[in-house]
């Protein structure tokens, strides 16, 4: 399934330090939650020694978004910074340790759970950027949950493949659905998974009764905001078919976006619009937050997003549309480390980057939230194409898939803000990306603080100078799926110590490291 402008782009709406932390393991928590809940039970986590995981897991929220995610507290509820405290009071028995199981993903979460019912079982999951997950494997089942649809869950244990064959037969005849796989291990035990739109729990449990191999049957429910599983073809699926469809019918980037997301998601336009309406708004909330002033004992700035403006208002620096951006990226990115709601976009690490971008562009200059929604959605636009072909994960290819990405959105976002065509809003991507390849991810103290603030401010700046220079008629040169491509490239190229796992550039340092024993010495 192509990406979501809502599911892989401009979201999740989160508490927390990092999207590949916190929201994805919150979801991974979730899921395991619907399958065995965990409440006065046992949970092993481990993470692989060579992963990213095994030095970031607590100082960038993994630890805290599993627990909650198992406990069934929202990512948005102010209580998640007591998750060692909600655990006790849960009678959860929870170990994170570090092992060489040998992860094929820097971001593997490898789970044990025993419940109060002495209820057994093992998972493997996968955080992929962003907020994104996989949850690959059930005991000793492969399997592949995303959560993007209701999944229900039949398993069989010692039973003829001619028996499975007819339950399947049965299933498919019986109930609507999306798709059913059929995981297998060894000759006689198996795995049903349905995925549908819709909850089928309540007539998968009639149809199965209680036949004698039966061993469980589960439910997961989604957490995407938007569902999968809708069958109408995309109006494109590539940025040159995008294109040609634009210069055909005259769609501006944000058209081309509200058309991709309401087929992608099977919901009108209206609706697209009205959900990315809600999320500018809630950006527009943590920029004022954050410019209030935020007050977090585990982080290593303070406040400090009002200065720039001061200094304008005092005449020690020229006054200029930039200092407003500079004061609006630093304000989300505090409102973020003092665990205020802000939208992952692409990722938390670059959650100041669009909406500053944006929002410090726009003021002055108009306060119609139509016009900054509209330069979402084509921010958006540009995001599924980077998912669709590489990644938003720093775990993998370093900060040029965070602010690298988020500085392309914003150049495309700005260029529609402005009244640019699709054509020029792709080409000012193409050129901001390009100038931020090989950015690396080396968060300092296991916080995402610093570089990341000044990346994300660096990322903005970038993102303006690209849309002036596209409108300007400045050429690209190179086509942004090329880009991309080159991109991933690069990523490869990356030692892992520069990609998010604290162990090179600047987290090395002296005066990093020193930062770091300081935190550790106040839990």
């Amino acid at each position: 399934m192509k990406p979501s402008i809502f599911n892989d782009v401009i979201g999740p709406v989160m508490r927390g330090p990092s999207s590949s932390h916190t929201a994805a393991s919150h979801r991974i928590g979730a899921l395991i939650r619907d399958i065995c809940p965990p409440e006065n039970g046992k949970v092993l986590v481990e993470f692989d020694r060579k992963g990213s995981l095994a030095t970031t897991y607590e100082g960038q929220g993994s630890a805290m978004g599993l627990i909650c995610g198992l406990l069934g507290v929202s990512i948005l509820d102010p209580a998640v910074v007591r998750y060692r405290e909600l655990a006790k009071e849960s009678g959860l028995n929870i170990q994170f340790v570090i092992t060489d199981f040998k992860a094929s993903h820097p971001n593997t979460y490898k789970i044990q759970v025993e419940n109060a019912k002495q209820e057994q079982f093992r998972f493997i999951a996968i955080s992929t950027g962003g907020g994104m997950f996989e949850l690959n494997r059930i005991n000793e089942f492969e399997v592949s949950l995303r959560g993007d649809y209701f999944e229900t869950l039949i398993c069989y244990n010692s039973i003829s493949l001619e028996e499975i064959q007819k339950h399947l037969l049965q299933l498919k005849s019986e109930i609507s659905h999306s798709e059913i796989e059929l995981c297998t291990q060894g000759e006689s035990n198996f795995l049903i998974n349905i995925k549908s739109r819709e909850s089928l729990l309540e007539q998968v449990n009639h149809l199965t009764g209680d036949p004698q191999n039966l061993t469980w049957i589960r439910q997961t429910n989604p957490v995407l905001p938007i569902l999968s599983g809708v069958k109408e073809e995309l109006p494109f699926s590539s940025i040159s078919e995008m294109i040609m469809l634009a210069d055909q019918n005259g769609c501006d980037l944000a058209e081309l976006a509200i058309m991709y997301e309401s087929t992608r998601a099977g919901i009108n336009s209206q609706k697209v619009i009205s959900l990315m309406r809600d999320i500018v708004l809630l950006t527009k909330n943590a920029i004022h937050e954050g410019l209030a002033g935020t007050i977090y004992s585990d982080r290593i700035l303070g406040h400090q997003s009002h200065l720039i403006l001061e200094a304008e208002r005092k005449e020690r620096i020229f006054k200029n549309p930039v200092n407003t951006i500079i004061a609006y990226v630093s304000a989300l990115m505090e409102t973020k480390s003092s665990m205020g709601i802000i939208v992952a976009a692409p990722t938390a690490g670059s959650a100041g980057l669009l909406g500053g971008a944006i929002f410090g562009i726009a003021e002055g200059f108009t306060d119609d939230i139509e016009l900054i929604t509209r330069a979402f959605l084509a921010a958006g636009l540009i995001g599924v194409f980077i998912a669709d072909k590489y990644t938003f994960a720093a775990e993998e290819g370093g900060c040029q898939v965070e602010c690298g990405a988020g500085s392309a959105m914003a150049a495309a976002g700005l260029v529609q803000f402005m009244g640019g065509t699709a054509r020029e809003a792709v080409d000012a991507a193409s050129m901001a990306l390009q100038n931020l390849l090989g950015l690396v991810c080396d968060p300092v103290a296991d916080r995402v603080e610093a570089p990341c603030l000044g990346k994300n401010i660096l990322g903005a700046m970038n993102a303006l100078s690209s849309s002036n220079m596209r409108l300007s008629g400045f050429d690209p040169l190179i086509p942004l799926d090329e880009v991309i491509d080159a991109m991933k490239s690069v990523g490869d190229s990356l030692p892992s110590s520069l990609c998010c796992t604290g162990c090179g550039g600047l987290a090395r340092t002296p005066t990093a490291l020193k930062l770091h024993e300081k935190l550790k010495m106040c839990h």
